[in-house]
């Protein structure tokens, strides 16, 4: 049975939870692990249980809780009342399954399974407990704001009477708060602490490299040729895990400047000059260098870097990758285009979620953080944009970035 869960509870992270539709497809993977006739989540109210999904579960208002269960619901380390909860949804069957969903030490709700034919195993109750953590943190993104104000709007309409209750909720929020704030400074100052050593690396290799301190041999000059793009590498992975606790945290802020185009993709093509040329990459670029628009320079650099960095990775040797910059009425548009090993319709939506990769014989030989496009694609957001995709497996890439005029240079 565990090596059944084990091969199944990866089919999680495949889901998209951005539309409500998508709690089928997860009850769908928890019933490919552990057998059950139904299944629910229900958000935790100071006095309520709130239903926002169900399969085969014919509860549709909110459930009354007594000051009691509330309070053993919230409390994370106390033994759940299932007896009690089962009493209080009504529900008649042998096999019944309950279990917090935590993230952060913070109780959102609670997750519900029933069987009619008999109760559910000991190994079976195990597994049950870590697809409850799993669900708990694939709803968080998408759900954890909801169920705060879901607790505020109860607290306004004075659902909430006792000072134990007001507290209990304060306490959550704040826990969910502090917790961001640690994970944010950590990850800052760890990337701060990385970057500085590998600035020294890279601007110490591109000295060798431009033959500062003498000559090279032809085995030194690829050995440090190795260093200076492992440390690009490198850089950009760090740069990728800060940027997005800064998205998930709602720090990111734009800095408005000017942003020439023609000298953005330059930059950017000169940072990555060292890929191109170990795989003998042809760019070639067909970009308008009158376009000058209000943008935040440093995080429109990053996409490009991202999106281009991806066309190297991805290109067969020889090939060539194309960039190609205009301006419309409406937008700023910026494409690149790469005949590499291209990416399946079913995959383009996909590919902007985080840690998520195709995976095939050429990504499986690459490291990658799997960030890179859901950052590009969260900066594009930022400005009001847009990153789409038109590919095709073995016919290339075309990634075309478009972000409106916000004010003319």
């Amino acid at each position: 049975m565990y090596k059944n869960a084990v091969e199944k509870i990866n089919k999680f992270y495949d889901l998209d939870l951005s539309k409500n539709t998508h709690a089928d497809e997860m009850f769908d993977v928890l019933e490919e692990i552990i057998k059950f006739d139904s299944a629910a989540i229900f958000y935790l109210a100071p006095n309520s249980l709130s239903l926002e999904y169900g399969k085969n579960f014919e509860i549709f208002e909110d459930v009354k809780i007594s000051t009691e269960i509330s309070q053993n619901l919230y409390d994370e380390n106390a033994e759940i009342l299932s007896d009690k909860i089962k009493q209080i949804l009504n529900i008649q069957t042998e096999g019944f399954l309950c279990s917090r969903l935590t993230v952060k030490n913070a109780v959102l709700g609670i997750l519900v399974i029933t069987r009619k034919e008999n109760e559910f195993s000991f190994d079976e109750k195990l597994i049950f407990k870590t697809c409850a953590k799993i669900i708990a943190h694939l709803i968080k993104d998408l759900e954890l704001s909801k169920v705060l104000k879901m607790q505020v709007k109860a607290m306004e309409e004075g659902i909430v009477e006792t000072q134990q209750s007001y507290e209990t909720i304060k306490k959550q929020n704040k826990k969910i708060k502090s917790d961001e704030k640690l994970q944010n400074q950590f990850i800052a100052n760890i990337s701060h602490d990385l970057r500085t050593p590998l600035n020294s690396i890279i601007g110490f290799s591109e000295a060798l490299a431009g033959k500062i301190f003498g000559e090279l041999n032809h085995k030194q000059q690829e050995y440090v040729e190795d260093i200076r793009i492992s440390g690009i590498r490198l850089l950009g992975m760090i740069n990728e895990v800060l940027d997005i606790a800064k998205i998930e945290s709602h720090t990111l802020k734009l800095n408005y400047s000017p942003v020439n185009v023609n000298m953005l993709i330059d930059e950017v093509c000169n940072t990555l000059k060292p890929l191109l040329e170990k795989k003998n990459l042809k760019l070639i670029k067909d970009v308008n260098t009158e376009i000058i628009f209000n943008a935040d320079y440093i995080k429109l650099q990053q996409v490009l870097f991202n999106i281009l960095g991806n066309a190297i990775k991805f290109s067969n040797e020889n090939s060539e990758i194309k960039i190609e910059a205009y301006k419309t009425i409406k937008d700023i548009v910026i494409k690149i285009i790469d005949s590499g090993i291209g990416i399946d319709k079913k995959y383009h939506k996909k590919i902007f979620k985080k840690f998520y990769q195709v995976e095939n014989d050429k990504t499986q030989q690459e490291t990658s953080t799997g960030l890179g496009l859901t950052i590009a694609k969260e900066f594009i957001k930022l400005h009001k944009g847009d990153i789409t995709i038109e590919s095709e497996p073995n016919k290339g890439s075309t990634f075309t970035i478009t972000i409106p005029h916000i004010a003319e240079g």
